[in-house]
């Protein structure tokens, strides 16, 4: 930013749930400038990693190879780690390949990983998509560009634009990826292992759409 008076800002107590993108925001009497979208990281190192459950794929014994990572996912049979050099490490369930990440995946910044599909947003800003594929999951649309963070649901997967726009794709059977007329301002978003999804606006509001069972997206009256 064009004037700054300091290059750094440091945070402390940040833990790997703070992963995403930051924006720095300046405002004064001549106005508001805002920075280019950058993703933060914070690691894990190996002493940390621990599993616990069932482990009939193998899902829970950690790969010794496995020294470090930024981000984990875990879906039904199988796991997926972003390591700090952008590449992508997964075991566990290979049935549906879910494991078989793409050949010279790299310059990855977020995963997000389900029941037995995997998304990996780049920092270029694309998505690359693998694993089950029955209902076009991961299939990315090939117009989609300018990503800034992505969520897989059950079958059916979500990304998030620099616009605050919302795109969706994969299995539409409850509406799950139809999504809202006009919606704008996101600046989050969580696809359900069920068959929901959920945007959460700029201004403290979620919308959500898809299947309404159990009244899962119904959203609370005055939740803000």
């Amino acid at each position: 930013i064009a004037g700054a008076t300091a290059a750094t800002y440091i945070v402390t107590g940040a833990s790997a749930r703070d992963n995403g993108y930051y924006q720095a925001v300046v405002t004064n009497a001549a106005g508001t400038k805002m920075s280019a979208p950058a993703f933060v990281t914070v690691g894990y190192n190996s002493a940390q990693f621990a599993a616990a459950g069932y482990n009939n794929f193998g899902q829970s014994t950690i790969p010794s190879a496995l020294t470090s990572a930024v981000m984990l996912g875990s879906g039904v049979g199988h796991n997926v780690v972003l390591k700090p050099d952008g590449s992508v490490f997964a075991w566990g369930d290979n049935t549906l390949g879910q494991t078989a990440v793409p050949a010279g995946l790299a310059g990855v910044v977020a995963v997000s990983t389900t029941m037995s599909h995997n998304l990996a947003l780049k920092s270029d800003g694309t998505v690359v998509a693998w694993g089950d594929n029955s209902y076009g999951q991961c299939t990315v649309p090939s117009e989609l560009a300018g990503v800034v963070a992505v969520s897989a649901g059950n079958a059916h997967s979500l990304a998030l634009t620099a616009d605050g726009t919302v795109v969706a794709w994969g299995n539409n059977d409850a509406g799950q990826a139809t999504v809202p007329n006009g919606l704008t301002g996101v600046v989050a978003i969580a696809a359900g292992a069920g068959s929901q999804s959920l945007a959460l606006k700029s201004d403290g509001t979620v919308v959500g759409w898809g299947a309404s069972v159990t009244n899962r997206i119904a959203i609370p009256s005055g939740l803000s």
